[in-house]
């Protein structure tokens, strides 16, 4: 009688493999969680970076604005003393000056109106930061057709400022009818917008009215070292 052989089935060793997926599954967590810290260290990096980043630029940013307006300021100074050293060095010629000619005060006028216009317009809102003095007189076929007495100026707006000894409504309209070329005349205007304003000592019965209607500035002569000024409700603008 032949000898059998029987075969017994082989089982897998179910205890080790789940020790094994324990240990797999323990690694991968392990490797997760150190991901997410070297993560999280980088993100708190990068802000504490950026923060600090930010924070020099907000105060380079405060050093530049202090120095612009420290600059502004001293800018400001420098032209509104030089204005008061203007008003006072014309207001003691005045004072100084006696049996001055009916035809010399258009020029004191335009003397003392400058350093003033210069203030009044200033608080009106206009940001005037320079006068034009001794302005040419404009020429066509060889003929004197404007001059301009006073022009108080900044990068977009300038006031046009006409002197007279005495103010009636017909140089009101003389002065509004040569502003209406006087882009024309003046290139150095040609790309501002153009208020107009009269000064003189006295004016006509009814002639400030009339001023006013038409858009114009008043500047009155109201002492020796004084001037006024009245707005119109709707300035005129060339």
């Amino acid at each position: 009688m032949e000898n059998s052989t029987v075969s017994t089935p082989q089982y897998p060793d179910f205890g080790a493999l789940l020790e094994s997926v324990r240990e797999n599954g323990r690694r991968m967590q392990e490797s997760a969680e150190r991901y997410y810290k070297e993560q999280a260290e980088r993100d708190a990096q990068w802000k504490t970076e950026q923060a600090e980043r930010d924070a020099k630029w907000k105060a380079e940013q405060v050093e530049r604005d202090a120095k612009w307006k420290a600059e502004q300021a001293e800018r400001e100074a420098e032209r509104e003393a030089r204005m008061e050293r203007i008003s006072r060095e014309n207001n003691k010629a005045i004072k100084e000056m006696k049996n001055v000619f009916t035809t010399e005060w258009g020029r004191l006028i335009e003397a003392l109106c400058k350093p003033a216009a210069f203030k009044l317009f200033k608080k009106e809102g206009i940001e005037i930061d320079r006068i034009y003095e001794g302005i040419h007189k404009a020429k066509e076929d060889g003929q004197d057709v404007m001059e301009i007495d006073v022009a108080l100026c900044d990068t977009s707006v300038a006031v046009i400022v006409e002197v007279k000894t005495r103010c009636g409504k017909r140089d009101i309209d003389y002065f509004l009818g040569q502003m209406e070329h006087c882009k024309k005349y003046y290139k150095e205007f040609a790309d501002k917008k153009l208020l107009v304003a009269v000064a003189a000592i006295s004016y006509d019965t009814g002639a400030v009215k009339y001023a006013h209607n038409k858009g114009v500035y008043v500047l009155k002569l109201t002492g020796e070292e004084t001037f006024t000024l009245s707005a119109p409700n709707n300035p005129k603008a060339f």
